[in-house]
């Protein structure tokens, strides 16, 4: 006879107030082309993930994401920190720790960055070139975690197992975080965007100054200091067809720790804002009054808050 299964008691979690919640049912799927396909570096995290065989934890730590368990969460180059609920009264303690590149690799790895803006640039507008992971890769610097000597995790529940389902409720919002913003890989690597992104030299910037100056006074010279190119026609009336195409360019709210998922609030508030905006736009008056504190007249009965009030309309004749 085969051994039989041992069965563990159900256990829920405690609820967490105000705990960080991810904001999609998978990692990445809000990162989604015109194709309907994943970013790259969103679905090279989630093979990350299951390289690691968390197996069953994996979808025990996404429902902890999901719920918002993990009450804190603090990122530094290299190193993760965060505190999670689970079923007991005290909360656990874990952290990620990465390798960094030190030393000659780093300031090489840098200075390749540096060397090519463009690369940066589309950093910057939240995308993640490949050439990226393979300037890491040619420094034999990985971009993306492995298990072997490049992670090292712990925490202080009673799991056996590393990582547990503390560890990859951490992980899945990390994923979230890296598909919205990829230089957050940098940042686990321990290279932040400020180190490739400097300011311009005091030099360059006066000279900058100087042309623009001078191109301003050669055009009034021309065209004379009252000359205005286009005559005013008014600003362009506000379309209420899209209500949150600004919310759906800058994607989700990283670590979000609302009750109810950010995108979806924030869109019931465009869609309720936006007829409000274009009445004040037209310059029509604007009721800011609700629905039920609108008064309307029937016939010679006026009602208000679904009362009947008497109107006397003898002074209208």
């Amino acid at each position: 006879m085969g051994k039989r299964k041992r069965k563990y008691e159900i256990r829920i979690p405690l609820t967490v107030k105000g705990g960080i919640r991810a904001q999609f049912g998978r990692v990445g799927v809000h990162r989604a082309s015109k194709q309907g396909r994943r970013v790259w570096w969103s679905r090279r995290w989630t093979d990350t993930l299951e390289s690691f065989r968390i197996g069953a934890r994996l979808g025990r730590g996404r429902n902890y994401a999901v719920s918002g368990q993990v009450s804190d969460l603090q990122i530094e180059p290299g190193l993760v920190q965060a505190t999670v609920q689970g079923t007991e009264g005290v909360p656990y303690h874990g952290y990620i720790r990465f390798r960094l590149p030190e030393g000659k690799t780093r300031e090489a790895i840098v200075q390749a960055l540096r060397e090519q803006p463009m690369l940066i640039a589309r950093l910057l507008v939240n995308e993640l070139p490949f050439e990226i992971e393979e300037l890491f890769d040619s420094f034999k610097a990985p971009l993306f975690p492995s298990l072997k000597n490049d992670v090292w995790s712990h925490c202080s529940c009673p799991d056996y197992a590393n990582p547990c389902k503390h560890l990859a409720a951490v992980y899945y919002l990390l994923g979230e975080a890296v598909s919205q913003q990829p230089v957050r890989l940098l940042e686990l690597r321990g290279i932040p965007l400020s180190d490739l992104v400097t300011d311009a030299p005091p030099a360059v910037a006066d000279s900058v100054s100087a042309e623009n100056s001078s191109e301003e006074d050669s055009v009034s010279d021309f065209f004379g200091k009252e000359f205005v190119p286009f005559p005013v026609c008014g600003d362009p009336i506000p379309s209420a067809s899209e209500t949150g195409a600004l919310l759906a360019r800058l994607g989700v709210l990283p670590f979000w720790r609302g009750e109810e998922r950010f995108a979806e609030t924030i869109s019931h508030v465009y869609a309720r804002a936006m007829p409000k905006g274009v009445t004040a736009w037209t310059g029509e008056r604007l009721d800011l009054r609700r629905e039920d504190q609108k008064v309307m007249i029937v016939g010679s009965a006026l009602h208000e808050n679904s009362r009947r009030l008497k109107v006397d309309f003898s002074w209208f004749e």
